[in-house]
């Protein structure tokens, strides 16, 4: 049997792989964007009401982070013991949904396009 991350995948959508697309990562990203675009670890975790726990809401961002869809400041390897400030990529999300769409999009040619 085939494995799960083998599965062909249009290149333009690799990446929308890291998003997940589970609920904690679109949660995190619905409340980023709620509050202006930019969180500390402290404030995602107060703004999803604390319902999730702060090792679990670092680890999706870090996963966000390897993908491009957030950025924290400071960099990765000046984080010791300092606040973390993420800023989501909205353009990065933004342009991996519409490649989405796109694929997802029947065309005149496709098989199986109503019309």
């Amino acid at each position: 049997m085939p494995a799960y991350s083998d599965a062909p995948l249009p290149v333009e959508l690799d990446a929308l792989v890291g998003m997940g697309m589970n609920r904690v990562k679109l949660a995190m990203v619905v409340a980023l964007t709620q509050h202006g675009g930019t969180l500390s670890t402290p404030d995602l975790v107060a703004a999803l009401d604390g319902k999730v726990a702060g090792t679990t809401i670092v680890r999706n961002l870090h996963e966000l982070e390897d993908h491009g869809y957030v950025n924290g400041d400071p960099p990765r390897g000046d984080r010791r013991r300092r606040l973390t400030r993420w800023t989501l990529n909205h353009a990065k999300l933004h342009a991996d949904l519409r490649a989405l769409i796109q694929a997802t999009t029947p065309t005149a040619e496709s098989p199986h396009a109503s019309g």
